[in-house]
């Protein structure tokens, strides 16, 4: 009867030692994820962006050309924040010619939008052109 006894009680205690620790997680709550992965999130639109040219911005001439915001959460000083976006972008030393550039400029100017706050640049379907953009001080 001993023996049984206590062979019961270290099964039991072994049923609890593997069960605890996944209890444990309901109790910590949930994880608290660092301020870096929502700078991720916000930015997945330019994962893989194709490489672009001075010469491609120069092609571009009448076409369709649309906007997308990126990051742009709304918090007055939150966006500073945000600098990264603008050195991985596909037009980082391309600001200039896009600047040059009339069909770009009438599209970001018509939205509130400069050169300076473009992130990426894609050609789209249709001849259409994607101007990836994240205003830095929401003016």
């Amino acid at each position: 009867m001993l023996k049984t006894t206590v062979l019961a009680v270290l099964v039991g205690l072994a049923s609890a030692a593997t069960t605890l620790p996944s209890a444990a997680q309901f109790l910590a709550g949930p994880p608290n994820f660092p301020s870096n992965g929502y700078e991720e999130d916000c930015a997945y639109p330019l994962n893989y962006m194709p490489r672009v040219t001075r010469a491609h911005i120069q092609s571009i001439d009448g076409q369709p050309v649309y906007l997308v915001p990126v990051c742009e959460d709304g918090l007055i000083g939150r966006n500073d924040d945000y600098g990264w976006l603008f050195v991985h972008g596909n037009v980082d030393t391309l600001r200039l010619p896009i600047a040059r550039n009339d069909t770009l400029m009438a599209a970001l100017t018509a939205q509130g939008y400069d050169s300076q706050d473009v992130i990426s640049l894609r050609f789209g379907g249709g001849d259409s052109i994607t101007l990836y953009v994240h205003q830095r001080n929401l003016r």
